[in-house]
């Protein structure tokens, strides 16, 4: 009997496909809410990730009321309190025997705050990290966290706003360059003509995708006649996930696309990064006015 249904069943597989060939389900569009030359809604906009403009002027007072101890008033991980910080002492093993009564301390390592005037180390982390950072802390150091929630293993600390963390994150981001080097920048970006455009012919004065081509690449580009998305300074969403090292590495390179030229051995490596620098004044309100 098992010998026979392997042919019965591929027969029967077979008349079906036959059908469905001739006589092939049809779909009824008579109640389509939309036809084939109606344009399709928008999708909706992107919800901002910063509540405000951030301000460094006012991230320096929550820094040196919340971070200067450890930190150190000028950002070097020097506070009064840095060479004091340990970890919590707590971890997984730890916290499980103490579901069985069984109290035991894990070893308390010493935990070095964070110097913002390494390079190497703020070039690899965007604004939006930085701000993850200051909001959960980092677990099993002294680095608490300031916003309302604590993940496993992190300390708790003031219960700072959305606003004033996003504030004082940038107030940090300043320590990485200086009103000098912004302001040199900011010659390079308006003014230094390389192969008949500035920086500004395309990106724009105000960092909008404003500039006087910045028609022309909106027409090649979606993202720039939506306003956001790469090249667009002001998209904080976009800019505000950015790591200055990927900055520096598409103005050395230029884009995949073509459409934003190479700039490596047309500007020294130090002005790109002036300009990595300067670019990100665009999301927030520096200390001192770019001159």
């Amino acid at each position: 009997m098992r010998a026979h249904i392997g042919p019965i069943v591929v027969a029967i597989l077979g008349i079906g496909v036959v059908l469905l060939v001739a006589f092939p389900p049809t779909v009824d569009f008579s109640r389509a809410q939309i036809g084939l030359h109606t344009p399709l809604p928008l999708a909706k906009e992107e919800q901002r990730l910063v509540p405000g403009r951030p301000s460094a002027i006012r991230g320096e007072q929550v820094y040196q009321k919340q971070c200067a101890l450890c930190h150190g008033p000028e950002g070097r991980g020097d506070g009064p309190a840095a060479s004091k910080l340990v970890t919590p002492g707590r971890n997984l093993l730890t916290d499980f025997l103490g579901l069985f009564g069984i109290k035991v301390k894990a070893e308390q390592l010493p935990s070095r705050p964070a110097n913002f005037h390494n390079l190497d180390a703020q070039r690899l982390n965007s604004p939006f990290l930085n701000y993850e950072t200051v909001t959960l802390g980092r677990p099993h150091t002294a680095m608490p966290a300031f916003g309302p929630r604590v993940p496993y293993g992190a300390n708790k600390g003031t219960t700072l706003s959305d606003q004033e963390r996003w504030d004082v994150v940038f107030f940090e981001w300043e320590f990485q360059t200086s009103p000098e080097r912004l302001s040199r920048a900011k010659e390079i970006y308006e003014g230094r003509i390389i192969e008949g455009n500035t920086c500004a012919s395309c990106h724009g004065i105000a960092g909008d995708g404003r500039g006087p081509r910045g028609g022309e690449m909106a027409g090649k580009l979606w993202t720039w006649a939506a306003g956001r998305g790469p090249g667009i300074f002001t998209d904080i969403n976009h800019l505000g996930q950015r790591k200055p090292s990927d900055l520096f590495q598409v103005i050395k390179n230029g884009s995949p696309s073509g459409l934003m030229p190479s700039y490596g051995g047309k500007l020294s490596e130090d002005e790109m990064w002036m300009l990595v620098e300067y670019v990100y004044t665009f999301l927030y309100d520096p200390k001192g006015q770019v001159k």
